[in-house]
């Protein structure tokens, strides 16, 4: 009987354990709202809902470290998405008009 220490890692990067703030946000930015990153890695995450619903694919915003991933839905359940990272970049190194809305949320948010 295989233990689950013997079942090989289906992600091609380990995550590491963490719980961060973050902003998920819609595409258009015209949806936002909070939520906890937990078990953060370069290509991935999973995210910790309040029972938000959650679009196929969004930005993720990681509030203190100022950064924003393409991110897209990989599995659900009722309190937590797991999802892959498409693109990752730095927030002050945006230089296209149509995502500067991703700094200003995240501005707000750290405000509080």
């Amino acid at each position: 009987m295989a233990t689950s220490s013997s079942i090989l890692e289906r992600r091609p990067k380990r995550r590491k354990r963490v719980l961060l703030g973050g902003i998920v946000v819609s595409a258009d930015g015209s949806h936002s709202f909070n939520c906890s990153i937990r078990d953060v890695s370069e290509t991935g995450g999973r995210i910790l809902l309040n029972g938000q619903q959650i679009p196929s694919q969004f930005y993720l915003i990681e509030v203190r470290d100022r950064v924003a991933h393409e991110a897209k839905v990989i599995w659900e359940n009722e309190k937590e998405v797991g999802v892959s990272f498409e693109n990752t970049f730095r927030l002050a190194d945006i230089t296209d008009p149509a995502k500067y809305f991703l700094s200003q949320l995240w501005f707000a948010r750290a405000q509080i």
